[in-house]
């Protein structure tokens, strides 16, 4: 026979919903932390300018330089491949190991 008491439930939901924030902002920081690493310096602003937040389900990680696009389509020798991509595949990799 099997028992589950509500209480036990509660607690294990509680416990998944901790243990999921805590991956969330991990994993956030790490997309912070590599985009940030990531962005090609002239003078610094574009490096600068990443912002992590937390929203209403989790984090947003943002750069809001008005030129970040154009660093993006990789209008940097620095990061012919922009930014995103290249810290998408290092934050799977990061994972992976």
């Amino acid at each position: 026979m099997l028992t589950i008491k509500a209480t036990s439930v509660a607690k294990t939901m509680k416990s998944l919903r901790r243990d999921r924030d805590s991956l969330l902002a991990t994993f956030a920081e790490d997309v912070f932390k590599i985009a940030k690493r990531n962005t090609p310096i002239d003078k610094g602003r574009a490096r600068r300018g990443w912002r992590k937040s937390k929203v209403l389900k989790g984090f947003s990680v943002i750069n809001r330089v008005p030129y970040i696009g154009a660093l993006e389509k990789g209008r940097s020798k620095q990061a012919p491949k922009g930014i995103v991509r290249p810290t998408v595949k290092q934050v799977k990799l990061r994972r992976q190991t």
